[in-house]
């Protein structure tokens, strides 16, 4: 048979690569091997003795026997994969070589997986391995062709190096994008707006909270242009001066910068506590003006404000309901009164509160208190 040219095989690396940095690209991957070795079935494939081991991007797909083969016969293919343990990785090797054309025409594998596609011989080659998991890339021929020859092999051990690669660089970006999809999983269940800003102050990324924040028509902050800004004039100078001291402390660590601030509803109401940050630790890594992160939050009492003090600052349940009467806005007397004991007693629960939480000052306390509980998004 013909055997590829240079051009042939360097395309297929160009796809191969392409397949690597985008998983949706992974079956064209596969398909190009295909035809690179004039085969009837390809595919990169991970196999091991636990479910999430198994990933598999095959050229052609059919739902009915990839179901089979992840389900029913499953036990059969982890089977087989104990073979392949003792074969050096790179080393190209033949199905009927490794299992005996009979013992493979015998297997449930081969009549129920692979006879039914089309797959009459096999050529493929170990690319990577952790503990009894490892990724292979296999291309099989049908029942009206030739074999491989000594030429594929040679070309497929070429090729080892890309394969491997490729695995390589699909795995670690697949840990990535599972590791971020958590990420954004985690902060949408916040009852806090998270977005992602860059020096004009436009969004890259928001939250489900910060989407619900923006989308509010009269509420103190919206999006003009695909650009973050508050609707009060005064307020819109402060979150730029906030947005501006964040960029300045990204470059200048050791510089001080006021990070908070409370932005106003149309009609007065609808108030937003606003913290603005740097979004990385370096402006290098998002360009020359870097990135920066705000967090928008509602001002409502907290609605269990007695438990979360108890479980974040050990308090009693005296001193948490204290505590509590407090950051609703009493004065101490007030407090006092509405717990129905002497200020002497209100004052050694304040000195014990203080201790408790750090604080120094009534002023303190309240902040703290008014900020220490984080609902989640119900479900």
């Amino acid at each position: 048979m013909a055997h590829p040219d240079v051009d042939t095989v360097m395309t297929a690396i160009d796809q191969l690569l392409a397949g690597a940095m985008d998983e949706q690209q992974m079956p064209v991957a596969a398909e190009t091997m295909r035809r690179l070795f004039d085969g009837s079935k390809a595919c990169f494939a991970s196999i091991g003795p636990d479910p999430e081991d198994w990933i598999a991007y095959a050229t052609n797909p059919d739902e009915a026997l990839q179901e089979h083969c992840f389900g029913e016969l499953a036990p059969e293919f982890v089977e087989m994969g104990q073979a392949l343990h003792g074969i050096p990785l790179g080393e190209v090797y033949r199905d009927h070589q490794v299992y005996g054309a009979e013992s493979l025409r015998r297997s449930r594998v081969w009549q129920e997986w692979m006879r039914p596609q089309d797959m009459y011989g096999g050529m493929a080659c170990r690319l990577s391995e952790k503990g009894q998991a490892f990724w292979f890339f296999d291309v099989q021929r049908g029942r009206s062709q030739d074999g491989f020859d000594d030429q594929d092999a040679a070309l497929l051990g070429r090729l080892y190096p890309v394969l491997r690669r490729v695995v390589e660089l699909r795995r670690h970006i697949g840990r990535v994008t599972i590791q971020r999809d958590e990420a954004r999983g985690a902060l949408d269940r916040l009852a806090l707006g998270i977005a992602i800003l860059d020096a004009e102050m436009r969004i890259s990324y928001a939250n489900e909270g910060a989407d619900e924040i923006l989308a509010e028509p009269d509420g103190p902050i919206g999006l003009r242009q695909g650009r973050l800004y508050a609707r009060q004039p005064g307020d819109q100078r402060r979150l730029r001066q906030l947005v501006e001291g964040a960029l300045h402390c990204s470059r200048d660590p050791l510089a001080n910068h006021q990070a908070s601030m409370i932005l106003h509803g149309g009609d007065g109401g609808h108030s937003l506590s606003a913290c603005v940050m740097p979004a990385a630790p370096s402006p290098a890594l998002h360009g020359p003006h870097g990135l920066i992160m705000i967090a928008l939050r509602r001002l409502e009492t907290a609605s269990d404000i007695v438990a979360c003090t108890r479980q974040l600052f050990d308090l009693t349940d005296t001193e948490a309901k204290f505590a509590s009467a407090l950051a609703s806005g009493l004065s101490l007397t007030e407090a006092a009164m509405a717990q129905g004991v002497r200020i002497s007693t209100a004052r050694t629960h304040l000195a014990r509160i203080f201790q408790k939480t750090n604080t120094r000052q009534q002023s303190q306390l309240v902040s703290l208190l008014r900020s220490a509980v984080l609902p989640l998004q119900p479900r």
